[in-house]
């Protein structure tokens, strides 16, 4: 009878820690948003947001990090480009990680904001293609100051967007040409 008992411990316990065993290894980076037609990591999402970042800096207004641009050119990735664009993205943004450790040593996210612009100084010097890392990096360029300029901060403080253009006058005299 103890036996039993025992037993039925033992193979409760062994249960209940199979069942939590892979919580303890869970990781808890995902990708911010969801994403239907491309697959990315956590780390480049990061790097994704850096290089945005790069392009569109933080001074006495947001930058692009601030504005989350790198979510937009994301979802506009995966919802806007054909397969063979978002295929040559995510080939671009692989080859471009590879480029910056080969160029420095370090990814993209370790290098300090100076080398960050001389790297995107030499890829603006690139003419852009439909495949590769200049194809990801003049999207990435092209998207991330689209979203900016499309963004509430800017069409409100800066641009002073209005709804309506023009001012209505309904009682207005006329003028005889």
């Amino acid at each position: 009878m103890t036996n039993r008992r025992v037993a039925i411990q033992q193979l409760l316990m062994i249960w209940a820690g199979a069942a939590l065993l892979p919580s303890c290894f869970h990781n808890d980076r995902t990708v911010t948003i969801p994403l239907k037609q491309i697959h990315i990591e956590p780390d480049d999402e990061i790097m994704l947001a850096e290089l945005a970042e790069t392009i569109l800096p933080k001074t006495d207004t947001p930058g692009a990090k601030d504005l989350s641009a790198h979510l937009f050119v994301l979802k506009m990735v995966d919802d806007c480009y054909t397969k063979t664009n978002q295929e040559n993205f995510v080939k671009g943004m692989q080859a471009f990680e590879s480029f910056v450790l080969k160029k420095t040593g370090k990814s993209f996210t370790e290098n300090s904001p100076a080398d960050r612009q001389a790297i995107i100084a030499e890829l603006d010097q690139q003419k852009p293609s439909q495949e590769g890392m200049a194809f990801f990096y003049q999207s990435t360029k092209k998207l991330t100051v689209e979203a900016y300029a499309t963004c509430e901060y800017y069409l409100t403080k800066i641009r002073g967007y209005k709804m309506i253009p023009g001012k209505f006058q309904g009682c207005v005299p006329l003028k005889t040409a």
